[in-house]
């Protein structure tokens, strides 16, 4: 990687907005499905579980965010490294121990306003932003208050998903339903619909289990001011 050119104190101002435009496409919902311990019946964690998932993974999807519709791509390697990027604009690099412990390093790097920004997880819930491995690779954010999990039919009008996947109605309470079409092989949500605006807020629309290379983790930000947010935030 090439040394920095520039070296920048970046406020707690500009944290916040890029966190806000992570959150878009890192835990889908995370406004919508704030919440956590259900009515008897299906569970979050038993119904969108990643038991047997591929151990590699690439995935293409569209969503539903501010300034209208995004593209999201995601490369998985195993548990400990993953890469998103949103539309041509922000790369996301997230990097964890091989213990699979709750940590991680994120790395963000913005082409428009070329700054690339470290912050670890520990940091980020300083900010108020939290997420874990799970919401950053599938698009779903753990629920975290009352909710009602159900098995469901396909919404009349969504899209043919790109693959086999089962419905699932989640509805927080005095909130929208959402229903979810979760891969059982690819251990994804393939589509989201909401019910309030009748319309998909996610769809994938590429899969692909073959091995990811090194080079695609490799960060491109010559030239371009680099800030550490976890020494920011550690000076605060």
């Amino acid at each position: 990687m090439a040394k920095p050119t520039a070296t920048s104190t970046m406020p707690k101002p500009f944290v916040n907005k890029w966190l806000c435009a992570l959150a878009a496409g890192a835990a889908l919902l995370c406004a919508d499905m704030a919440s956590a311990a259900s009515a008897p019946g299906l569970t979050f964690e038993s119904v969108f579980n990643t038991r047997g998932e591929p151990a590699a993974l690439y995935y293409r999807a569209t969503f539903a965010g501010a300034g209208g519709a995004h593209t999201l791509q995601v490369w998985r390697d195993g548990q400990t490294r993953l890469r998103r990027k949103t539309d041509q604009a922000i790369d996301t690099y997230v990097v964890r121990g091989a213990n699979n412990l709750p940590d991680y390093q994120m790395t963000v790097v913005d082409y428009r306003k070329r700054i690339t920004t470290r912050i670890n997880r520990d940091n980020l819930i300083q900010l108020g932003h939290f997420s874990d491995w799970f919401d950053l690779a599938h698009g779903l954010r753990h629920p975290a208050g009352a909710y009602r999990l159900v098995a469901a039919a396909a919404p009349a009008g969504a899209p043919a998903p790109v693959a086999p996947c089962r419905w699932y109605a989640l509805t927080q309470d005095g909130g929208d339903t959402h229903r979810i079409c979760w891969s059982a092989r690819e251990r994804l949500p393939l589509e989201i619909w909401s019910d309030q605006t009748a319309a998909a807020v996610w769809r994938v629309t590429q899969v692909d289990h073959r091995p990811v290379g090194a080079a695609v983790f490799q960060l491109h930000d010559a030239g371009f001011v680099r800030d550490n947010a976890n020494a920011d935030i550690d000076r605060d």
